[in-house]
């Protein structure tokens, strides 16, 4: 039966600790006081269960908790900002239209091709004229934007105009 009282006690302990860590939300420490807080046994004994050591519980927990650094906080993350205008430029910046060299990766006779370009770039080329590429070719394209939304496989889908060898 002891051992239940002692657990009593203990539980009454890490409340009061508690309690007296959540009331001080002012932001200021505390003051510690002047004569430190009386142990209290254990033991089970009926004199450290009354009631005077319930009202040391909060005090030394006050203490302790004074004696603990702050936490430093981190600093608040960046937010985001509206712009004040609308850009004055495209943001998406396609590329424009004009030529692009590259090597050929699906070739035949159309409509759809394939075209890595030398900077990298992947073009899906669509064009109905019927010009014949052949995959592994260098070639020197003519690209337009196109307003169609058809799928020519992976990569930028470019309308392609002209097409002549490269070397």
């Amino acid at each position: 039966m002891r051992s239940h009282h002692t657990f009593r006690v203990g539980i009454a302990m890490a409340a009061g600790t508690l309690a007296a860590g959540c009331g001080a939300s002012s932001g200021a420490p505390s003051p510690a006081p002047s004569a430190p807080a009386p142990v209290t046994s254990t033991t089970g004994s009926p004199a450290a269960t009354g009631p005077s050591s319930a009202a040391t519980g909060p005090s030394s927990a006050a203490t302790a908790a004074s004696q603990r650094p702050e936490s430093s906080s981190p600093a608040p993350l960046p937010t985001l900002t509206n712009p004040a205008k609308p850009p004055r430029e495209p943001t998406d910046n396609l590329p424009d239209n004009g030529w692009v060299a590259g090597m050929v990766t699906r070739g035949g006779s159309g409509p759809c091709y394939g075209l890595t370009a030398d900077d990298g770039t992947r073009y899906a080329l669509y064009s109905t004229e019927g010009i014949k590429l052949t995959a592994g070719d260098r070639v020197k394209v003519k690209v337009e934007t196109t307003l169609l939304k058809i799928y020519c496989g992976p990569g930028r889908l470019m309308a392609m105009t002209e097409a002549q060898p490269i070397g």
